[in-house]
């Protein structure tokens, strides 16, 4: 028998389940060269919620965090997740963008790219897996592991023929809430090597405390590889230790032959920085939970719900909550229940549990969802539901991506209407993936200034003061005739100011705070109850409404064209329109409130 491969999870997965992915670059570079010696198969480094927690809380670049990685490690393979085409985010991303990413990643330094599909539609892996094979990547094609009375053992057979068909390097089973027990992983494990003769990989979590048996009876059935964390960071909702599977498979014919002595060494040197990162630490991500095996959602969704709970004065109402889960799930049509899927779900239950009557509030991403934005679940949508969210409005059957317009020169064109102006491709795509947080890394210190029309660019200015009136500073003698003059908008510390240019830069009028652009106002970005907000960016096609109307629950309110076809957006609420904020032809952005009805 081959010995079994590990892949250690420590870098992202295990401390994104752990410590939120709160883990600083700064404390991974001194223990690098241990793990790079250990021998591990890879080393699961990037992608996943780690990425938007590079972004979003450490204020770090996650290109350059990739890139230091490469270098500090040198044998061991990196490893990235991305969820098919959604790649990090929550929505789909064009497959100009998809393409870009994986190109990007695989220069800087992955050498493995492990990804799934979050409804398992195979269709949202064909570009991803294109890419990969095309930048060099090591694919491994995964299938969440979700058990409903929808799928069964053949459907994910089936699903794996058509991964190697597709021309992946490995199958996975991605098991995100540690439910995969040991007698299903031996059987699945089994059928699918059998029936693909590829490698197979399995990743669970330690949520139900079952995976240490699963990975052995899937090892046992032909399994070549499992994912451990370093025990500093094992267990919980992490993976299970790297310690107790090498000890556990030692001596006999899974040997992984690596050294206990430095796994030991690189798994103290994390329990000496744990302590720095106890704010992150939720004691629900650390505690074993039976039930999970019959809601199926990871550990970290579900202490987001708790804490929702508690802040309403509602734990109480917890069961309710679990049931009502289950319910949504299956009206949902049987989902997997893995990112970004299981928090849609998880909030909609959340809204029914909360509401006089079910469905009585719907989110814009549920909506997404029953519109087949996502791709296609695994069975029907339940059609109360689905006429709930949709109204008269139909679902679409192709390829989400399909619909989307090319997004890299688009997104140039509004990173540099932002006063950003990106060095790299790697840059843009940060600002696709995230673009409210992502000027936070990507603005250089000091100030940052945009042409207003053309020409030149502008001169710094000082800093203005307040109340001081307008002035000029000369520069040298008055030019006989007044210049040109040219305007430019610059920003000192996040205030934007009209800058005046004389002549060729002669003088430098410092004017008041420029006007804000015009857009939507703080009552349009506020969401709530009765606010209908746009699914995403798009045109105003047609307002079919006007204050003081009467609408019923999913009558049609708006059209907005949008990803080159109209949608009809739906009333969540029954009453009378309030205000209208939106007016045909104008570009509305996502999220914005289009109107409110109470």
């Amino acid at each position: 028998m081959p010995r079994v491969l590990i892949t250690e999870t420590v870098l992202r997965d295990a401390q994104q389940s752990l410590l939120q992915g709160r883990l600083k670059l700064q404390h991974v570079l001194p223990i690098a060269q241990t793990l790079d010696d250990i021998g591990y198969h890879a080393l699961d480094a990037w992608g996943g919620w780690a990425f938007a927690a590079s972004v979003r809380a450490l204020k770090e670049d996650p290109w350059q965090r990739l890139r230091a990685l490469r270098a500090a490690i040198v044998k061991t393979p990196l490893q990235m997740l991305i969820r098919g085409q959604t790649l990090l985010g929550q929505t789909h991303q064009p497959d100009d963008v998809v393409r870009a990413f994986i190109e990007q990643a695989v220069d800087d330094g992955v050498r493995v790219i492990r990804m799934f599909d979050p409804l398992n539609d195979l269709r949202n892996l064909q570009v991803p897996i294109e890419a990969a094979r095309k930048a060099g990547a090591r694919v491994i094609g995964a299938m969440v592991y979700s058990p409903s009375p929808v799928v069964d053992e053949a459907r994910i057979v089936k699903s794996a023929g058509r991964l190697k068909a597709l021309g992946v390097d490995w199958i996975g089973i991605e098991d995100v809430a540690g439910i995969l027990a040991p007698i299903p992983a031996r059987a699945l494990v089994s059928a699918i090597v059998s029936a693909t003769k590829l490698p197979v990989s399995v990743h669970s979590h330690a949520t139900t405390a079952l995976a240490p048996i699963s990975y052995y009876g899937a090892i046992e059935a032909g399994a070549t590889g499992i994912d451990t964390a370093l025990s500093a960071l094992a267990w919980g909702a992490s993976q299970p230790a790297t310690e107790t599977m090498v000890a556990s498979l030692r001596d006999g014919p899974y040997d992984t032959g690596l050294d206990l002595n430095l796994i030991g060494q690189a798994s103290r040197y994390f329990d000496e920085i744990h302590d720095e990162y106890l704010e992150f630490q939720d004691p629900i991500a650390f505690r074993n939970d039976v039930l999970v095996l019959q809601h199926q959602l990871p550990a970290p969704v579900l202490a987001v719900l708790i804490r929702n709970l508690r802040e309403r004065n509602a734990i109480d109402r917890y069961d309710r909550l679990l049931e009502e889960l289950l319910l949504v799930r299956q009206e949902m049509g049987y989902p997997p229940m893995a990112a970004p899927i299981n928090r849609i779900a998880a909030n909609q239950a959340l809204a029914n549990t909360l509401s006089e009557k079910r469905y009585q509030h719907i989110d814009q991403p549920f909506r997404d969802y029953v519109k087949g934005l996502f791709g296609e679940p695994p069975g029907p949508i339940d059609p109360d539901v689905r006429k709930r969210a949709l109204g008269s409005s139909e679902a679409i059957t192709l390829r989400p991506a399909d619909l989307l317009q090319p997004g890299i020169d688009r997104a140039r064109r509004e990173m540099r209407k932002q006063g950003l102006n990106p060095s790299g491709v790697d840059q843009v795509l940060t600002y696709i993936l995230f673009p409210e947080d992502a000027p936070n890394i990507l603005r250089p210190a000091g100030h940052r200034a945009e042409p207003a029309a053309g020409g030149m660019p502008p001169t710094p200015t000082p800093e203005p003061q307040p109340a001081a009136a307008p002035a000029v500073v000369p520069q040298g003698p008055p030019a006989a005739a007044e210049p040109a003059a040219r305007e430019f908008t610059v920003e000192v510390d996040g205030e934007p100011y009209r800058v005046r240019i004389l002549g060729d830069g002669a003088g430098v009028a410092a004017a008041a705070p420029a006007a804000a652009a015009s857009g939507p106002t703080a009552a349009q970005r506020a969401g709530g109850d009765g606010a209908i907000q746009a699914p995403m960016q798009g045109m105003v096609v047609k307002i079919k409404v006007a204050p003081g109307d009467r609408v019923r629950l999913g009558d049609v309110v708006v059209v907005l064209e949008a990803m080159k076809m109209q949608n009809d957006i739906v009333a969540t609420v029954g009453g009378t329109v309030r205000e209208v904020f939106a007016r045909e032809g104008a570009i509305v952005a996502p999220n914005e409130v289009l109107m409110t009805i109470g």
